[in-house]
């Protein structure tokens, strides 16, 4: 054996566990797409009791009830924790991953609130080196981010399209690295980004993302949006698109 041989593989790590939670995996219908949601947005999203949980992957993955072909799952947070989920995800058979989160705003004009529908994620992460994927910038899907830009446009949702930068460290942004990321065009921070993206590459699955701007960077200010209801409005925004698109 190669000593860069990797010795472990998702597939067969899953098929047992699905197998102890009493499911045959060759059986079972895995829907193609799955919308990995932040906490409180894949709460808002079980309340509204459009789909039911059906298996144990990659956590609690509920399927929707006018489509079973797409799925829901709470998604998980940094990038070495989503980029895991994603692989136990894709191992079952998903296809397709959409990350719907919150991000940090670095361009100043703006808001919390503001719409964010992702190309790709400047790096600066540990996992993607793991993966080989040691580069600037992973790039999303452009394909399937076009088709939820077809979405959010029919669905008359106000967004920003563009790239972004994922972090490690959620309480270690500098107005240095602010600056940096700025003049190199992205638009929001968040955490998860490049794992997901570098595990669908990897993989040759898909993966896009959507964020809601949750906080704004200024050099003498962070604002922090949680305190009036433009993020809840955004927020219900996307979940309706979601259902709406649901056929």
């Amino acid at each position: 054996m190669n000593r860069n041989d990797v010795l472990t593989d998702p597939k067969k790590l899953v098929r047992v566990e699905l197998k102890n939670a009493g499911f045959d995996i060759d059986k079972m219908k895995i829907p193609d797409r799955v919308y990995l949601l932040a906490d409180d947005i894949f709460d808002e999203m079980v309340s509204r009791n459009v789909g039911e949980y059906r298996y144990p992957l990659g956590g609690k993955l509920y399927v929707f009830n006018k489509n079973d072909n797409i799925g829901f799952i709470k998604g998980h947070m940094c990038s070495p924790a989503i980029a895991t989920q994603a692989e136990d995800l894709i191992a079952g058979g998903v296809k397709e991953l959409i990350h719907v989160g919150y991000a940090g705003g670095l361009q100043p004009e703006l808001v919390p609130g503001e719409i964010i529908l992702t190309d790709g994620a400047f790096n600066d992460t540990a996992v993607a080196k793991l993966y080989g994927y040691d580069y600037e910038l992973i790039r999303s899907s452009k394909d399937l981010t076009n088709k939820i830009e077809e979405m959010i446009t029919s669905a008359e949702i106000p967004y920003k399209r563009g790239l972004h930068w994922t972090t490690d460290a959620g309480y270690r942004e500098t107005w240095g690295q602010v600056m940096d990321y700025r003049d190199k065009g992205a638009l929001c921070v968040e955490m998860e980004g490049v794992g997901l993206f570098t595990i669908t590459n990897y993989r040759k699955c898909v993966a896009t993302g959507i964020y809601v701007v949750s906080d704004v960077y200024s050099e003498n200010d962070w604002k922090l949006g949680w305190e009036g209801n433009d993020i809840k409005r955004a927020v219900g925004a996307v979940i309706d698109m979601i259902i709406e698109s649901i056929r």
